[in-house]
Order: structure tokens, then sequence, then C-alpha cells
């Protein structure tokens, strides 16, 4: 399994906000700039966080973006349902198969792996990946190209 890009993208963005803490609203160039993340997919994926509640949009000549709430708080859980809408699931071909086995064994191992991510990822916070990042260069946030 891997995870958009997106959610990479609004990961590294709110470890920057977390880090840059109550210093007032971040830029989306200055976001832009220290995560090395295109702005214009930066600004979409920051607004999907603002409508997640995970951010605040601020307006005028002093605006930008801010963490809305404690970064303790804000799980990799929350961050990949305002991107995604959901973790994952499993979906069975059954139909086209004619699978006629209930509950279907598949099925219910994809479902026991959703729920152990689902947990993984609410236990860490972007509060606790900043602490870690802030003992570690400043590069760390600049996202790789893939090629």
């Amino acid at each position: 399994m891997q995870f958009s890009t997106s959610i990479e993208y609004a990961i590294h963005g709110l470890v920057y906000l977390a880090r840059a803490g109550t210093a007032g609203p971040a830029m989306v160039s200055e976001i832009a700039e220290a995560t090395q993340i295109p702005q214009s997919y930066l600004r979409k994926v920051l607004q999907l966080l603002a409508r997640g509640g995970l951010v605040a949009s601020h307006r005028g000549a002093r605006g930008g973006f801010s963490l809305a709430r404690d970064p303790r708080g804000i799980t990799l859980q929350h961050v990949v349902e305002a991107i995604d809408g959901g973790l994952p699931s499993y979906s069975c071909v059954k139909e086209k198969r004619r699978c006629m086995d209930v509950p279907c064994p598949v099925s219910a191992a994809f479902e026991a792996a959703r729920r152990k991510m689902g947990e993984a990822l609410s236990r860490t916070t972007i509060g606790s990946l900043a602490s870690s990042v802030s003992k570690r260069t400043d590069d760390w946030l600049a996202v790789t190209a893939r090629t």
C-alpha cells in the first residue's frame, strides 16, 4: 500500500506549521519553499486540511495558514481522512468470480489490516513528528522528488 503524494505533502506542511509555532500564519510560498512542494499543489492540500478542521486559513496581507488546533491532537489518521476521506478499503471482486464463501476470509483479512493501520495512524501525532524533526536538520522537511 502506498499513501498519496497529497498525504505526504500534507504531513510535511503540518509539521512545518507545528514547528513554526504561534508566530502567526505562514504564507503558502514560505511553506512551499521550506518543504520544496509546488505552491499550487500545496495550496490545494492546505485547503483540504482547512475543510477538515486541521488548519485555519487567514485572509489579507498577513494571511496564510496556521494550525487550527494543538499539533499533539492532530493524528496521521486525521490527515488521511481530511485528504482522502478515510483509510483505503478492500474492494472484493467476488461478484465477478461468483464467490459464495460468506464471510469471505480475504475480505476479513484486509479489514483486520485496515483496522491495525487505523490504530497505528491514530497513535502518531503531528506534534510528535515535529518534536522528532526538531532534532534533525531542516532539510528533512524538503520533500524529495519522486522518479
